[in-house]
């Protein structure tokens, strides 16, 4: 009966995936373009031409969009050079980049040392599309190698950083790091950038070529990493073949008894996979088929530590359940392994009932049973659901419990969760020791559920998120102009003012600019996490930066001051400050006022610093406002002179009339009779 296995590994990884998926949701959208092969896969790529996928091979072939036209480029996993972002955008096509993370990684690497005045080198076949695609990132200008002779004359430079081909051949990579580290200069950087899925679908597919009779490469034979499987497996195995398609398969003699083993590159769709498959089940299955089925049906159950089996209960006591699990020795349930929550109780376990439990091992010898585990298969059962929820790109969340090559791991519920050092962060993270214990959110890149693996990404939510905050902030840029009002949250405050968000753009209001009146501290004026209407008074896209107003959308209390104290009106204030022409006297809230020197007391003042002081009490007399320029004028003079008391009246002269003073009765007047005389005598003198 012919055996046939297949490797773990085979087929798409998550990348690969990632971008086909990508390339199949813009299939058919007008003005979309995919710029070269989305993978080596001249069936994928068929498919996605008869999806309407138009392909170029040159930014060069792209035309400008017009005002308002809208177009995509796809850029394929292998990625692309700097400048092919830029041509495209300057085109006017909106970027949907496929890029696989593990090349974007590397991306980052190369430009970050070239900045820092590294010479690059980067290991691997000159012309594929990822390494040119790398180099470009350097301006073109790295050293391409792919053997142990291509290391000479690279001592000539002081520092060297070398990358490496995301499915270059690991072995052949750890000889050559080998002779890198003799290499005589004064720095060298040497970053294993190989995927680790290459590593493990490498190793996979020579074990499996070792231990088979005949071995099959599934996928195109322009693909760079399924050729290296042929070689590592054909190094082995001299019945390994290539297989592209169905005719190179009925071109291969396979015996009925062979082992044969079938192994895919990461450009191998499913379906190819799936072609072979039935293939050799049609040619070769049947019988074998038939013979499995009677194998099951009528011998004894298969028992395996860590397998799942579906039993009824025969009995239940306090020490545990026995279970009937179809074969000839009866299963146990201890006690301490019957509940995931709970107490257990035996009644719980009625005779007939069905359980589901895991194997812990295979045979107790002073039970006689198979040891089981109802707690194990509950805890899997709700790990299942777990994972069945993240299928379809749901977010979850994680705690990093290690850090180790390549990545972080976790686990959510009985599956462990790598996340790879490029899915970490939007840049490439030197320090994973960091993330240990931390709380990640992911979503999954891939769930192998039969190694109960998943690989998970928290770089592609936070691409998201910025590609949305990008989204908003263009809006908010293109809307957000000065004199425009705007509503804003209060996220904090600080000494110097509020910081405010307006749709997730942070912006600031000073506190010069909460109120008309002096504030020790913006919360004086403003409630965290209340949102409020603000006037923009100042934009810098530049520094992003946005200056609001609060108190501008505020009555101003100058008018009101105006309405409640008008001209010649006594008031009292508070000395705001002292200046050699004058004090401002604050008479209201946020209205001050100018007492100038000359004003400030009865008499002449040559320093004003001597009648007057910052905090001092005082009364003052509205003299004049200045709408337009928000001006008082205050007085304390005209107060003062107002409360000097009236002066001591003089008493008014009698008006003398002329019948008083020339009366002819003697008794009205005393001098009458005097006068007289006085005239009688002088006449006597006469005569």
């Amino acid at each position: 009966m012919q055996k046939i296995f297949v490797a773990s590994r085979a087929g798409f990884c998550f990348g690969v995936k990632n971008a086909v998926d990508t390339a199949v949701k813009c299939a058919g959208q007008e003005n979309c373009y995919l710029l070269g092969d989305i993978i080596h896969n001249k069936s994928v790529v068929d498919r996605l031409a008869a999806c309407g996928l138009k392909k170029i091979d040159s930014v060069s072939e792209l035309r400008p969009l017009a005002a308002g036209e809208r177009g995509k480029v796809i850029i394929r996993s292998h990625g692309a050079d700097r400048k092919t972002y830029e041509d495209i955008a300057a085109l006017g096509y909106e970027i949907v980049d496929a890029t696989c993370p593990f090349v974007v990684k590397i991306h980052e690497i190369v430009k970050e040392h070239y900045e820092s005045g590294f010479h690059i080198v980067i290991i691997g076949e000159a012309k594929h599309p990822e390494v040119v695609a790398t180099s470009g990132w350097c301006d073109n200008t790295a050293t391409i190698i792919s053997d142990e002779k291509d290391l000479i004359g690279l001592e000539k430079y002081e520092k060297l950083c070398f990358v490496c081909q995301t499915t270059f051949d690991g072995k052949k990579f750890e000889e050559l790091s080998k002779k890198i580290h003799k290499i005589k200069a004064k720095t060298v950087e040497i970053f294993d950038t190989i995927c680790y899925t290459t590593y493990e679908r490498q190793a996979e597919a020579v074990r499996l070529a070792e231990k088979c009779d005949v071995v099959l490469i599934v996928g195109d034979r322009s693909s760079s990493n399924t050729n290296k499987l042929f070689d590592l497996c054909s190094a082995v195995n001299g019945n390994t073949y290539f297989v592209s398609s169905r005719s190179d398969l009925e071109k291969i003699i396979i015996s009925r008894s062979d082992v044969v083993g079938i192994v895919a590159g990461a450009s191998a769709p499913t379906e190819s996979i799936m072609e072979v498959k039935t293939y050799m089940s049609q040619e070769f299955g049947k019988a074998s088929n038939e013979e499995f089925l009677e194998a099951v049906n009528n011998g004894p159950v298969a028992i395996r530590e860590g397998k799942t089996m579906t039993g009824t209960v025969i009995s239940a006591d306090a020490a545990g359940i026995r279970v009937n699990i179809g074969g000839k020795i009866d299963g146990f349930i201890d006690k301490t392994e019957a509940c995931d929550e709970g107490e257990y109780k035996p009644e719980d376990f009625p005779k007939g009932a069905e359980v589901v439990a895991i194997v812990t091992k295979k045979r107790d010898d002073a039970l006689g049973c198979v040891m089981l585990s109802k707690k194990r298969a509950d805890a899997m059962r709700k790990s299942d659901e777990e994972v069945d929820q993240i299928r379809n790109g749901e977010t979850f969340e994680i705690v990093i419990k290690k850090d180790i090559k390549g990545g972080l791991t976790g686990s959510l519920g009985t599956y462990r969760v790598f996340v790879p050092a490029s899915q970490i962060r939007l840049k490439f993270v030197p320090d994973l020791k960091k993330f240990v214990g931390k709380t990640l959110r992911l979503r999954a890149l891939d769930i192998d559920d039969i190694n109960r693996k998943i690989v998970a990404s928290q770089r592609v939510i936070l691409l998201e998120e910025k590609e949305e905050r990008d989204k908003k902030a263009e809006i908010f840029w293109e809307n957000v102009k000065p004199d425009v009002v705007v509503a804003g949250e209060v996220k904090r405050v600080c000494p110097y003012g509020a910081f405010v968000s307006v749709d997730g753009i942070d912006c600031l209001a000073h506190i010069d600019h909460l109120s008309y009146s002096h504030i020790e501290s913006p919360d004086e004026v403003l409630e965290i996490g209340k949102t409020y209407e603000f006037l923009v008074l100042k934009t810098d896209r530049e520094k992003q930066r946005v200056s609001l107003g609060y108190r501008e959308l505020q009555p101003h209390p100058f008018d009101k001051c105006m309405e409640n104290h008008p001209v010649g009106s006594i008031v009292s204030g508070k000395v705001i400050s002292v200046l050699p022409y004058g004090a401002f006297v604050e008479i209201e809230p946020g209205v001050e006022g100018l007492v100038h020197v000359s004003e400030a007391a009865a008499a002449y003042v040559k320093d004003i610093n001597e009648v007057l002081h910052a905090g001092d009490e005082v009364t003052v007399k509205i003299m004049a406002y200045d709408e337009a320029h928000r001006k008082t004028t205050l007085s304390i003079r005209a107060c003062l002179e107002e409360e000097k008391p009236a002066a001591k009246a003089k008493p008014a002269k009698k008006v003398v009339e002329e019948s008083d003073v020339y009366s002819e009765k003697p008794d009205n007047n005393v001098f009458a009779e005097l006068l007289k005389k006085t005239d009688d005598a002088a006449n006597d003198k006469k005569d």
